[in-house]
């Protein structure tokens, strides 16, 4: 497979995980892909976990109802590179990850 349907394929997985936030895990990902018939080791355990944690972390920032720049001061993520996740250029690195998980666990507290 290519470079442009993984790209397409990792849209796919990122809409899927956005529109059910939370509730999914990296298994639950997985199955979808082999539902949908992809082949599921083209993206691997770290981009899954990279789209859960942003799913959730964007699912956070919306109903807070931050701006962009207000995230990207509370979560210490450069502005730019949140606006590359939401248009789906970049996934997080393992350092930004553990911002967000840190964000995320800072709100539930």
């Amino acid at each position: 497979m290519n470079t442009e349907d993984k790209d397409w394929l990792m849209r796919q997985v990122r809409a899927f995980a956005t529109g059910l936030g939370a509730l999914l895990s990296r298994d639950s990902l997985r199955d979808f892909l082999e539902y949908k018939h992809y082949d599921s080791a083209i993206i691997t355990d770290d981009d899954l976990d990279a789209l859960i944690v942003y799913a959730q972390f964007q699912r956070l920032a919306e109903a807070r109802q931050l701006s962009a720049a207000d995230l990207a001061a509370a979560s210490g993520i450069a502005a730019d590179r949140l606006a590359a996740f939401t248009k789906g250029t970049a996934l997080p690195t393992t350092a930004e990850q553990r911002q967000m998980q840190e964000f995320l666990d800072h709100a539930a507290e």
